[in-house]
């Protein structure tokens, strides 16, 4: 409505601005991490990324930094952070301003929290399977799998329940090259499943957590 003024001016309450919905954030490779999120709640200028070490005991406004400077504008839903420490688990959230030039009017409060630890492990040196991504993760229901096959080779890739139920199995047969599949967890319960890959000489385990 358009009760009361200030300064003599018209005043009119604007609507509350609407924060992003289902933030997550992972470790792309271990240094960088990818923010993603929606635009479900509506419209907005900008969103502005803070993330920090998990942790610092006694946080000062200090210890967190921003992913995507001033802010990343609406219509961007992913962002990338480098120049992390590999296996250092890290916090971010997420808060939208409806002004173009920031100033108070934002969503009432940061997002809330998301952890996650950056990968360590780089496959690299004689794996012959490199650049393994598994992107969202944690995940409400779609992963996607990459990597690069550096020969050809039998390569087996299985997804497993925490009790070792097989969830989903493909065999590819003398592969080489980059391989890039979504699969959907979304009919299974919550909770933690295994990626497995395999090949003659390897064998690759990663976590998969869905929520």
């Amino acid at each position: 409505g358009n009760g009361g003024w200030v300064d003599g001016t018209p005043f009119t309450t604007a609507d509350e601005c609407p924060n992003v919905a289902n933030f997550t954030a992972y470790g792309a490779n271990p240094t960088k991490a990818t923010f993603d999120w929606d635009a479900s709640n509506g419209v907005y200028d900008f969103v502005r990324i803070k993330l920090r070490v998990d942790s610092i005991s006694n946080p000062s406004g200090s210890d967190w930094t921003l992913a995507g400077g001033f802010g990343v504008p609406y219509g961007t839903n992913t962002k990338n952070k480098n120049g992390l420490v590999p296996g250092e688990t890290y916090r971010g959230q997420a808060r939208t301003w409806c002004d173009p030039n920031g100033g108070a009017y934002n969503s009432l409060s940061w997002t809330p929290i998301v952890t996650w630890t950056q990968p360590t492990n780089r496959l690299e040196g004689g794996t012959a399977i490199n650049n393994l991504d598994v992107y969202p993760n944690p995940s409400r229901e779609i992963y996607n799998i990459a990597f690069t096959s550096e020969k050809v080779q039998d390569i087996r890739i299985r997804v497993l329940n925490i009790i070792g139920e097989e969830i989903m199995n493909e065999d590819l047969q003398r592969f080489i090259g980059e391989y890039t599949k979504k699969i959907n967890l979304k009919d299974n319960a919550k909770g933690l499943y295994f990626l497995e890959i395999n090949t003659s000489n390897n064998f690759i385990n990663k976590k998969l957590i869905l929520h």
